[in-house]
């Protein structure tokens, strides 16, 4: 049996905005999930493109993990 092809090279925009206004206005890409948050979550899902961008506010840079803000 072959080998499956590879997947097919694609860009990912990960869009992150948002206050959790009943959470005390937190950043819900900031909120926890599991071991992570819910942007790492959405980063680690996109971890094969070859061009990840997250549209979001300026404080989530630290969050990026290598992503373009935008």
């Amino acid at each position: 049996m072959s080998p499956p092809p590879p997947l097919p090279r694609f860009d990912a925009i990960v869009l992150a905005g948002g206050r959790a206004t009943r959470l005390g206005g937190a950043l819900k890409p900031l909120l926890p999930h599991r071991d992570s948050t819910l942007l790492g979550l959405a980063l680690e899902a996109v971890h094969d493109a070859e061009r990840r961008v997250v549209a979001g506010p300026p404080t989530l840079a630290p969050a990026l993990d290598g992503a373009e803000p935008v």
